[in-house]
C-alpha cells in the first residue's frame, strides 16, 4: 500500500460512482486486520508511524467512498474539478423545488397528521435524492464534469433537506 494511492486504488476499485459496496466492505474489513496498530506494536517507531497513516487513510477512503455526496465530490476532485461548499447551483427550477420543499417541511407541524406529512415529505426527498444520484452517475460516466458539478450541488441541498427532515421527525416523536 502507498500513501499516494486514491481511494478507488486502496479497495481495488474502479473510479466510478457505482461501486460495488460488498467488496468494498471486505477489502476494508481486510486492510483493517493488516494494518491494525496493535500488530505493529512490537515494530520500529517508523513502521508503527506507517502503520497508523496507513490505517487513518483506509478509514477516510471507507468514509469517502461509502458515502454517495462524498463520492462524488471526490470523483469531480480526481477529475481537476473542485467545488467548493459556498457553491449553489444556478438551476433556478431546482432552487424553487427547494424552497416550496422547505416550505413543506416549515408547515408539517400544522398538518391534521404531522407524522404522515413528514413521512410523504420525507419519502419525496429521499426519492429527488436517488434520481440525482442517477443522474450524476449517468453524466459523470460521460465526462460531462460540468453536469457532475451542478448534479453535486443539488445532491448537498437535498442531503441538507434529508437532515431536517430527519431531525423534525426525531422533534414530532419526543
Amino acid at each position: 500500500m502507498s500513501l499516494q494511492q486514491t481511494y478507488f486504488e486502496i479497495f481495488g476499485l474502479r473510479p466510478a460512482f457505482e461501486i460495488d459496496r460488498a467488496a468494498m466492505a471486505e477489502r476494508y474489513r481486510q486492510l483493517q486486520r493488516e494494518f491494525h496498530p496493535d500488530k505493529y506494536a512490537s515494530k520500529s517507531e517508523r513502521e508503527q508511524l506507517l502503520a497508523m497513516q496507513y490505517a487513518a487513510q483506509i478509514n477516510e477512503a471507507h468514509t469517502t467512498l461509502r458515502d454517495p455526496v462524498l463520492r462524488a465530490g471526490y470523483l469531480l476532485k480526481l477529475a481537476g474539478v473542485e467545488v467548493s461548499p459556498e457553491q449553489t447551483t444556478a438551476d433556478a427550477e431546482f432552487l424553487m423545488q427547494q424552497m416550496m420543499l422547505r416550505e413543506r417541511l416549515e408547515e408539517v407541524r400544522d398538518e391534521a397528521d404531522p407524522a404522515a406529512a413528514l413521512d410523504e415529505l420525507g419519502d419525496e426527498v429521499r426519492g429527488l435524492f436517488t434520481g440525482e444520484q442517477k443522474h450524476f452517475a449517468e453524466v459523470f460516466a460521460t465526462g460531462d464534469l460540468e453536469a457532475g458539478k451542478d448534479s453535486l450541488l443539488k445532491l448537498q441541498f437535498l442531503t441538507k433537506l434529508q437532515r431536517q427532515v430527519e431531525e423534525l421527525e426525531e422533534e414530532l416523536l419526543d
